[in-house]
Formats: structure tokens, C-alpha cells, sequence
């Protein structure tokens, strides 16, 4: 049996075999004696035999696979029953295209399954992203609400620390932090002011670079430390702004911390000390005031039991009086030799010098008695200004200081910024605190002058101005100033610098008295040694009754 193995070779093989069987049906119908029409006829019925055998074998061989294979087409397209696949008829072309077309569907089916595969993990995956969504936004409201509350936190921290710089700026104290290495990690504005460093060269600074004051202490503060305790330096003195300042070093070691760290406090004691030493004379010269009292009346009758009889043995001897003259005819003495007698033997000189001296007594009593004087005082509404150029005028003509004048130029710088400031007070009183004062700053000036020989001209300020509600006269000089010794005692009464019999020591004193006692104010100096003297007197400012 023949075997094709393709399409074109079977009908090929068909159409030759048909030509052929019809060339030789022809040929034997030409043979035969039939007629014409009956030759046509058989013609006409080997043609159809010829044509129905090429039909069949078409049929057979290409219509039957080609409508087989559409008919699996339309079952697929129809049904969703995968597994049905298209029969091989046979091996040709058309075996070929079955082949293929049944590979096509198990592909199709493969990518299907695989489709559905992918459809399945991509639902999955959808669900698994819907929870993840659920999730992150539950996880981004929790963070939106940690953010919140942790700006809320920053807030309150960053509120907090602008608090704690208040505060540390706020504080009259100088705060300097340092670490190990004396290195500045915090800094005020009471360090800026004391230093003159500002705050944003302090910090990582040295702190002997950024604050002068403690180059010399660096040892003493590492000791802090090695102790483990807080340490205190006492009376440190520094000059600023043309006055020397006081000031207290306290260093706190920090615990609790990962590094060796220490806090240095600084405080300005000047105002304090300053304070305590009044408050020191205040006490004193207010516990002298009653014993100052007594003894001025006590000491006052022999005084001037002693003045009055010097003043009668001088009238006595006096030859100008009649009724001496007439005596001395009685008593049959010349008056004129008496007293050429008493001048030679300097008993008239020796009496002069009793009567100055208990007349100098006398004055030293008055001024005891300005002590016991508070509640017999008529107060009245004082101008300042008044007061002041009063005062100024007598020192210009008094006597110590035209002295003064005489050897060396003295000039006064006034300078009153409340010419219209009202104190209640005793008018004279006043007058001769600021005399006494001028009259001190004349002496200082002139000691000076003396004795140190550095200025060319001397220089008495007097300036007054208003201070909240207290009006504040100021009286300063370039004359010797005062070391801290002096200073701590000069209001004490009977306390004086000055040569013996060239003071009794009372005139601060008792002007302290006056200001603090008699009119409430406050009187305190500001002095060094070489640099002149400041006394400052605060007096309440009069308020007009309505």
C-alpha cells in the first residue's frame, strides 16, 4: 500500500489517477462501436464517477480533518471543558496542523492554569496588601499621634529650657559649667556683664580665657574634684568700670554625670559688704546714741563751769573795768604790772588756752548731742539744690579749705540732674552733712597732695539725681582714698585718720546719724587706696500730702 506523507502528495496522486482512469475510459469508448450519444452519455457518467471518486477522496483526506478540526474549535469556544483535543486523521499537513492546533490548547490551558495561578496570588496578594493597608494606616495614625505627642514633648522641652535659660539668665549670680578640661559648656548674661566676654565666645571657651577673674584660682578649682565637696573663695576683688568690686567664687562638683563637670558661681558682694559694714556702724553708732546722750550732759556743767570761770578771771584782771581798777587801789595793787606780770608768765596765754579748749569741748558735746536729737526735730519739705549750693558756698569761704585752695588748685564739678527734687528734712542739718562731707574730700585731696604728689589738680564732685523713689547726692574726689580697714570704720564716732587735735572724729559719725536716723535715708562710701572716694547719701522723696 502506498504511503503519503503529506497533503499536496495525496492529491496530487488523486488527480493523476482520475485524469488517467478517465484518459483510458475515453480511450475504450472510442473503441467500441456505440453511438455518438450513447458515447456521451457514458462520457458524461465516467466524468461524474470521476469527479465523485475525487469528491469522496477530497473528503476523506482534507474537508473531514479541516471540519473536525473546527468543530473542536467551536467546542472550546463554546464549553469551558479544557481537556477535549482535535483527533489525528492523518499524518500530513493536516496531522501537522491538528498536532499544533491541539498544542496551541494545551498551551492555552497552561497559560490559563497559569493566568489563574498568577489571578489567584494577585488576589492573595490583594488581600494581604488590604491588610497591609489596614495596617500601615493604623501604624501611620499611631505615628501621626507619637508624632504629635513627641512635638508636643520638644514643645514643653524646648519651653522648659527657654525657662531654665531664663531663670539661669534671670540670676544676679554669674553661672559659668565647666568639664574636665575647664572647658565652658554654659554661660550667662551675669558672666557676659562681669567678664566682658560674650556668651557666644564663652561656651567651649577655657574658662580662665573667658572669664579672667578665675586664671588665678585654676588650681583651688580642680580641687573641687579631687575633694568631692562644694568649695567657696571669699572677697575677690576685681576693678570694673573705674571701681573695685568684691566678689564671692563658689564651685559645685555636678554628680550623676558620665564626665567630671562643676558649676562656678559668681557673685557680686560689693552692695552686700557694703551693707553689713553699715549696718555694723548703724548698730554702733545707734547704741552710742543714748550712752552719747548722758555723757554730753554729764561732761557739759564742768565744761562750762570751766568756760565761765575762765571768762570771770580774764573780766577780772581786765585793767579796762572799772570796778576792777577800784579793787586794786583798795588791795593796793597796779593792774598794769599784774597783768605785764600774767604776759610775761604766759598765764593770760595759759587761760586763752583753757577757754579755746573748753570751748572746743563744748562743740565736741554739741555734736554728741545731735545723737539724742531724733525726737525733738521739725521736719519740712527741703529743695535739694538748695541745700547743696548752700553747703558749697560756705565751704568756698571757710578757712581749712581756702587753706587748701592756697597751695593747690580745687575745683568742683556740679552736676544736678533733679533740680526740682524735694526731701523732708532739717534744712541745716543737711547743710552740714554735705559740709562735712566737701570739707573731707578737701582734706583727702590735699593728703593726696602731700603725701603722694600724682594728681595736678584736685577735684570735688557733687552730683545729685533720682533713683526710684529716694534722691541720691553723690559726693566724690581724687584725693587718698581709703584701704578697706579705714573704709570699714569710717562712720564709727571717734574714729578719725586725721593728725591729733586736727579731729575729734565725730563729723561722719554724726552725719551718718543724721541720714539714717533723723532723716531715714541711707549713707554709704565707695573708696580705694590711691583712687579718690565716693560718699553716697539716699533720701526719701517728699510726697505731697492731698
Amino acid at each position: 500500500m502506498i504511503h503519503f506523507t503529506s497533503l499536496s502528495q495525496r492529491l496530487f496522486f488523486g488527480y493523476i489517477s482520475a485524469t488517467i482512469s478517465l484518459i483510458i475510459f475515453l480511450a475504450l469508448l472510442e473503441q467500441t462501436e456505440l453511438s455518438a450519444l450513447a458515447q456521451f452519455f457514458l462520457s458524461i457518467l465516467a466524468i461524474s464517477l470521476v469527479f465523485l471518486v475525487l469528491h469522496l477522496f477530497f473528503y476523506r483526506n482534507f474537508l473531514r480533518p479541516v471540519h473536525h478540526l473546527i468543530h473542536i474549535a467551536k467546542e472550546h469556544a463554546n464549553s469551558n471543558n479544557s481537556q477535549i483535543r482535535a483527533q489525528k486523521l492523518n499524518e500530513d499537513e493536516l496531522g501537522d496542523l491538528v498536532e499544533s492546533f491541539n498544542e496551541m490548547i494545551n498551551q492555552i490551558q497552561l497559560r490559563e492554569e497559569i493566568i489563574i495561578s498568577e489571578r489567584d496570588r494577585v488576589a492573595i496578594a490583594l488581600e494581604q496588601a488590604d491588610d497591609y493597608a489596614q495596617v500601615t494606616q493604623a501604624t501611620n495614625k499611631k505615628l501621626e499621634f507619637e508624632v504629635q505627642v513627641r512635638k508636643r514633648i520638644e514643645s514643653k522641652l524646648t519651653e522648659f529650657q527657654q525657662f531654665l535659660n531664663s531663670i539661669i539668665n534671670s540670676m544676679p549670680s554669674a553661672l559659668i559649667a565647666i568639664d574636665e578640661n575647664l572647658k565652658i559648656t554654659q554661660w550667662n548674661q551675669e558672666a557676659s556683664l562681669i567678664s566682658g566676654t560674650d556668651s557666644a565666645d564663652a561656651i567651649n571657651s577655657y574658662a580662665y580665657d573667658s572669664f579672667p577673674l578665675l586664671a588665678d584660682h585654676i588650681d583651688w578649682i580642680k580641687q573641687v574634684w579631687q575633694e568631692n565637696r562644694t568649695r567657696t573663695l571669699h572677697n575677690i576683688r576685681l576693678p570694673i568700670d573705674d571701681r573695685i568690686h568684691q566678689f564671692d567664687i563658689i564651685v559645685y562638683p555636678l554628680k550623676n554625670t558620665e564626665t567630671l563637670s562643676a558649676v562656678i558661681r559668681v557673685d557680686d558682694v560689693t552692695e552686700k559688704i557694703q551693707m553689713e559694714e553699715a549696718i555694723v556702724q548703724s548698730e554702733k553708732v545707734m547704741s552710742l546714741g543714748g550712752m552719747a546722750a548722758g555723757m554730753a550732759h554729764e561732761i557739759n556743767n564742768p565744761i562750762s563751769a570751766i568756760i565761765q570761770n575762765v571768762q570771770n578771771i580774764q573780766r577780772r584782771i581786765d585793767p579796762r573795768l572799772n570796778v576792777n581798777v577800784e579793787q586794786a587801789v583798795k588791795s593796793h595793787i597796779d593792774l598794769d604790772a599784774l597783768n605785764h606780770y600774767l604776759k610775761e608768765r604766759k598765764i593770760l596765754s595759759f587761760l586763752n588756752n583753757i577757754s579755746h579748749s573748753g570751748l572746743r569741748a563744748s562743740n565736741l558735746v554739741a555734736n554728741m548731742l545731735q545723737f539724742s536729737r531724733a525726737n525733738d526735730l521739725s521736719l519740712q519739705p527741703c529743695l535739694v539744690v538748695e541745700v547743696l549750693e548752700k553747703a558749697i558756698n560756705i565751704a568756698l569761704t571757710d578757712d581749712q579749705l581756702h587753706d587748701v585752695k592756697g597751695n593747690f588748685e580745687l575745683n568742683f564739678d556740679q552736676d544736678f540732674h533733679a533740680p526740682k527734687a524735694v526731701v523732708v528734712g532739717v534744712f541745716t542739718e543737711l547743710e552740714q552733712v554735705i559740709l562735712n562731707l566737701i570739707k573731707n574730700a578737701a582734706y583727702a585731696i590735699n593728703e593726696r597732695r602731700l603725701s603722694l604728689n600724682d594728681i595736678d589738680e584736685g577735684i570735688i564732685n557733687i552730683h545729685q539725681t533720682i533713683k526710684d523713689d529716694h534722691c541720691i547726692i553723690r559726693v566724690g574726689d581724687n584725693g587718698i582714698g581709703m584701704n578697706a580697714s579705714t573704709r570699714k570704720h569710717i562712720f564709727e564716732p571717734f574714729f578719725t585718720t586725721k593728725e591729733v587735735g586736727a579731729g575729734t572724729g565725730l563729723g561722719l559719725s554724726v552725719s551718718y546719724f543724721i541720714i539714717s536716723s533723723h532723716h531715714k535715708g541711707h549713707m554709704q562710701v565707695e573708696s580705694e587706696f590711691g583712687s579718690g572716694s565716693v560718699f553716697e547719701v539716699s533720701l526719701p522723696l517728699y510726697v505731697a500730702q492731698d
